[in-house]
């Protein structure tokens, strides 16, 4: 009921009043009316549902409560004032999310006036309720928390969530970038006294660093019981490795990961959230100042059909640069496949695997993911490709190789270096090497080229008449007659005869 109705709405009360018109609608009412009352992040709040006019009886009251936090009431009203269990039931749980909305945007009002930033978690799924319980349970404690997810996933939303709805919202709230630490660790303690210490991808924080911070979250646990919440300090850190991995590997403290892992919760990966990407792209779209309406059906399918291995943070790159160069119309496929190709070859992958075309999906899969050639110009994928099918486009691949390929993915017409793709990936050079012959079987000029054959045949095959020496500038050959020979080699003929060839 909820999710028909989600949209990431610029204020609270437009977001409840949908909600609201929502509840008011489902059967269980049977006509009767329902009315929030209350204070929200932006003042009062009164948000009635237009389903009946009546004169109304004595209205069942629930309230929205958010831990030990009354924030007001939900109004219900059935036929003639009464409500069955069934209704009773909805109105507890409708009370509940609507606290936990509330919640939301208290959160993006925090962090636009503290941070400057407009952090907001956008969604429905199943998945981001049980995070906001995690995080209306977990906010009132002071126990450290760490926040799993992969690369891109909204983990500095979740620990501003953490930070204010607890009882130290008013304390500071200091971020500690791992990959690059200014200061040390008792600089960093002295100044979240009272608030909030976060450590963004802790992996990453030098291991002489690492060893420093376990004592010293030991002595936040050891306060006095009776010290007033609002001068103790909590310590949140985000990771997008496998820490008990990077342990094992002796690349992390055991000391610290055994710190932190007091409280735990794991955001999931957008692949696993299709139902949210249409209103997170909205988001997206929105916070550049570009119109939420530019996203067409047929887009929002080829969005949903991408496994996004940057997630939200690729999403926003691909679906902000479409709108911009849709120059203000509804985006379409051909848009797609001029300036986000990979798009294209996901769904091609995914629409291949729903016909039941193994050996299609397989290598569609492997021109993306390990510079294979497409179907049409081998008879069998290679084995690596199958794999891949079998076992999730990304799955295994080191987390660095995921961002390598994210990246590589949307900019393969850019002038680039293997060095300039580890430093997009935050691992060296001599390590991504490594990943892409020990994981893709490839190196990095091949792959890097084969992508970009594959932007020419979407070039060639989108009916603008292109000149041959367009093609190649557009996907990054500077030289005419390198890219022929290239083409040809990969592809069995060339550019001009493959444009005149007819598609199967």
């Amino acid at each position: 009921m909820l999710q028909r109705a989600y949209r990431p709405y610029p204020s609270l009360p437009e977001l409840l009043g949908a909600f609201v018109e929502e509840f008011s609608h489902h059967q269980a009412l049977r006509g009767g009316r329902v009315r929030l009352r209350g204070i929200a992040a932006d003042g009062h709040i009164a948000v009635p549902a237009g389903a009946s006019e009546r004169q109304a009886l004595a209205p069942q009251r629930f309230p929205i409560r958010y831990g030990e936090e009354l924030l007001g009431e939900l109004h219900v009203e059935g036929e003639g004032g009464l409500l069955n269990s069934t209704a009773l039931a909805l109105g507890e749980l409708f009370a509940h999310r609507c606290a936990q909305l509330i919640k939301r945007y208290d959160t993006k009002a925090w962090a636009e006036t503290v941070l400057s930033r407009p952090l907001l978690l956008v969604g429905a799924c199943e998945a981001l309720k049980h995070i906001e319980g995690f995080v209306e349970r977990a906010a009132a404690s002071r126990l450290p928390v760490l926040v799993r997810g992969e690369f891109g996933t909204e983990k500095v939303e979740l620990a501003a969530a953490l930070h204010s709805c607890g009882p130290q919202r008013q304390g500071p709230f200091v971020e500690v970038n791992c990959a690059h630490p200014q200061g040390e660790p008792a600089d960093w303690f002295a100044r979240a006294q009272g608030g909030t210490l976060y450590f963004h991808e802790v992996d990453e924080l030098p291991v002489a660093l690492q060893g420093q911070l376990p004592h010293r979250i030991l002595g936040l646990q050891g306060a006095p019981a009776d010290d007033p919440p609002t001068g103790r300090t909590r310590v949140i850190a985000s990771t997008s490795a496998d820490l008990e991995q990077r342990v094992r590997e002796r690349q992390f403290s055991r000391a610290l990961l055994a710190g932190l892992e007091f409280l735990t919760v794991d955001i999931p990966p957008l692949r696993e959230r299709p139902g949210d990407i249409g209103a997170l792209a909205a988001r997206s779209l929105e916070l550049h100042g570009l119109n939420p309406q530019l996203i067409s059906a047929e887009l929002l399918e080829t969005l949903q059909r991408h496994d996004w291995p940057g997630n939200l943070l690729e999403m926003e790159r691909v679906v902000v640069r479409l709108a911009v160069m849709a120059a203000g119309r509804p985006i379409r496929r051909e848009d797609v496949a001029l300036h986000a190709p990979s798009l294209c070859w996901a769904v091609e992958a995914a629409e291949a695997c729903d016909a039941g075309d193994v050996v299609g999906a397989a290598a569609t899969v492997a021109s993306l993911d390990a510079g294979e050639p497409t179907p049409t110009d081998r008879d069998t994928p290679a084995p690596v490709a199958q794999d891949r099918l079998h076992g999730g486009v990304h799955d295994g691949l080191h987390e660095g190789l995921k961002r390598a390929l994210a990246y590589l993915k949307d900019h393969a017409a850019e002038p680039l270096t293997l060095g300039d793709l580890a430093r997009q990936a935050h691992v060296s050079q001599s390590h991504l090497g490594f990943l892409f012959r020990s994981e893709l079987g490839t190196t990095f000029k091949p792959l890097l080229q084969q992508l970009r054959i594959e932007h020419a045949k979407l070039l060639l095959r989108s009916g603008q008449r292109l000149r041959i020496t367009d093609v190649a500038l557009q996907v990054g050959f500077g030289d005419l007659s390198h890219f022929e020979k290239s083409f040809r080699r990969v592809v069995g003929v060339s550019p001009r005869n493959y444009r005149r060839t007819p598609e199967d």
